[in-house]
């Protein structure tokens, strides 16, 4: 038995779809269903409601999810504190953070913890989903993100200790010179510089539009699940698309549109498991907090 496995079976348990699932888990979704099924031959039981939409789990599935969770979180602790160990004489924290924030907001971050800290910094980047995951998967001291108070990125972040570094927006841009008559009408829709479905700003875009603060008339013109791909696709005169205000630096070429119906407030924020840490851990947490 794999490690993975519970957690892919923990992931679908949460997430109630096998394609959200495989996504967030960074698989396809053949080799993800691959995965569900061998942990089922080997508990001995279907732990999933077979054809279900959303997912449910079966009776032995929801008691299977317990326990599951329960021993993936020992196991990761266990070998934490293994790393802890050597993390002392390695002198070494590993951060996680997406992309977009490594470019805005590292060296600011470094700035700040670099003198109060003596240590060395193992940095993992990628989308806010790989880092998100590889952070829970225990690859990470602590994770910096964003997040949104109205729609947190991961249901179980919720149980991590959280900092919040700045206040962020989340609001349309479009190349100086060109609003494309957003927010568009039905005849005359502005072009979409959009997020893949599987992305967290996906998620805030759709929350942005849900809310119901006016009508976009839109069609997507480029889809894409990094911001900073997007930042430039409108940069180039492509279309209008959502960014975080900290991802637009001086310089870019890039006006916000729109009033406040279409902004969504952001915040930068940290997150470390909440179990002892060690000095170096508590002392990086003190310096992010103040």
């Amino acid at each position: 038995m794999d490690i993975r496995w519970l957690q892919d079976f923990l992931a679908l348990a949460e997430l109630r779809n096998f394609t959200r699932a495989a996504e967030f888990r960074n698989l396809s979704q053949a080799a993800f269903s691959r995965r569900i099924q061998s942990l089922e031959h080997w508990v001995g039981t279907a732990l999933v409601v077979k054809g279900s939409q959303p997912v449910r789990l079966t009776e032995a599935g929801e008691q299977f999810r317990e326990g599951a969770g329960a021993s993936v979180e020992r196991l990761l602790e266990t070998r934490a504190a293994i790393r802890g160990s050597q993390f002392e004489v390695m002198s070494q924290i590993r951060l996680a953070m997406p992309n977009v924030l490594a470019r805005s907001d590292f060296r600011r971050i470094l700035a700040v913890i670099g003198p109060k800290v003596r240590s060395s910094f193992s940095v993992i980047v990628g989308t806010t989903a790989e880092v998100t995951a590889r952070y829970l998967a225990g690859d990470a001291d602590i994770l910096l993100a964003h997040d949104c108070p109205a729609l947190p990125s991961h249901e179980t972040l919720a149980t991590q200790e959280r900092a919040v570094l700045r206040a962020d927006r989340f609001l349309p841009y479009a190349a100086r010179g060109q609003d494309f008559g957003f927010p568009g009408t039905p005849k005359a829709p502005f072009p979409l510089i959009a997020y893949a479905q599987r992305a967290y700003f996906a998620r805030l875009f759709e929350h942005v539009i849900e809310r119901g603060g006016g009508v976009l008339s839109y069609r997507l013109a480029v889809q894409c699940d990094m911001s900073d791909v997007l930042k430039e696709v409108i940069a180039a005169g492509h279309g209008v698309g959502w960014l975080p205000e900290s991802a637009v630096e001086p310089g870019a070429g890039l006006v916000a549109l729109g009033g406040a119906e279409w902004e969504l407030p952001l915040e930068i924020c940290a997150f470390r498991p909440r179990r002892a840490a060690g000095p170096k851990l508590d002392a990086l947490w003190g310096a992010l907090q103040g």
